[in-house]
């Protein structure tokens, strides 16, 4: 089997933008499994003893990890940010009141791949499910390095090889062509192989897989769209996330192979998790990655 790279150079960041300011608005409402994989993100951080001044938070959406963040690091300063203005200002209005011993609440907007930050400027350098929406995941890596403060800590998710393969075999059962309307996403080993390129310690990865359940096929699609999921995203795909004739066989592909006894067809998502300590530029990496594979069982009923 050949490993999927982290590489997502198909990606066109101007239509992401768009795509995530006009889901501002309705990204809650359909973020039930990114919710759980954040809380789940967070929880890695229970079992260290980092004491952050300063956090960055990459790809903070409408906010909620931020305000996760938040709630464990009173007195931190937290950085939201974003490509989106629209999500950024989302962030901002959903802040609760802040108290005077609270650390201050700020926001940027910018590219992920070119961090306007000074270097060694957090302590804690986070994202949750922004980096398969980037078009040079190693590049983002790089920055997040790069800003990161001597004793930090990189935490981040993102999606991973077997999100939505049902979904994109049902489309490549009707033209090969049309499973390039998912994105491709890496692999666990991949990811950690991105990571330990760069100069940190102790990194680990670990994985949980979810299965979640729809009515049908076309509220997976309007799910994926509310997130702001969108075809013309990625590099030769017309706008539009799929079209009526199509939706109509891939929604009869997909039942046939994919329904449960009660009629719900299921989804399959792979959520990625990647932890790693700052490292002084110039030493060579002793430390190997440490593989966890988690997988969990966890079923989640959608809209």
């Amino acid at each position: 089997m050949v490993a999927i790279t982290v590489n997502s150079s198909h990606i066109q960041t101007s239509q992401v933008k768009r795509s995530f300011s006009s889901a501002s608005d309705s990204y809650d409402e359909h973020a039930v499994l990114q919710r759980e994989i954040g809380d789940r993100l967070l929880a890695h951080l229970d079992f260290t003893k980092l004491e952050p001044k300063r956090i960055l938070d990459v790809g903070c959406g409408t906010g909620y990890f931020t305000r996760l963040l938040r709630g464990k690091f009173k007195k931190s300063d937290i950085t939201a940010f974003d490509l989106s203005e629209s999500m950024v200002t989302t962030t901002r209005k959903s802040h609760n009141r802040r108290l005077p011993w609270h650390g201050r609440n700020l926001h940027a907007s910018g590219n992920a791949t070119s961090l306007p930050f000074k270097s060694d400027s957090f302590d804690l350098v986070t994202s949750n499910l922004a980096m398969q929406w980037v078009p040079d995941p190693e590049q983002m890596l790089k920055e997040m390095r790069r800003v990161l403060a001597p004793g930090g800590l990189i935490l981040f998710s993102t999606f991973g090889r077997r999100t939505l393969i049902e979904l994109r075999q049902a489309l490549a059962e009707i033209d090969q062509n049309n499973a390039g309307h998912v994105l491709p996403f890496p692999d666990v080993m991949s990811l950690g192989d991105a990571v330990t390129k760069l100069a940190v310690e102790t990194p680990v990865t670990d994985a949980d897989l979810f299965t979640l359940t729809y009515p049908d096929t076309i509220s997976l699609v309007r799910e994926l769209k509310g997130l702001g999921a969108s075809a013309s995203a990625i590099r030769g795909r017309k706008s539009g996330l799929y079209g009526r004739a199509l939706i109509k066989q891939l929604d009869e592909n997909y039942r046939a192979k994919y329904a449960d006894d009660d009629g719900r067809v299921r989804a399959t998502f792979e959520a990625l998790y990647a932890q790693a300590w700052y490292k002084e530029e110039g030493f060579e990496h002793r430390d190997g990655m440490i593989p966890i594979r988690a997988e969990g069982d966890l079923t989640i009923h959608g809209i």
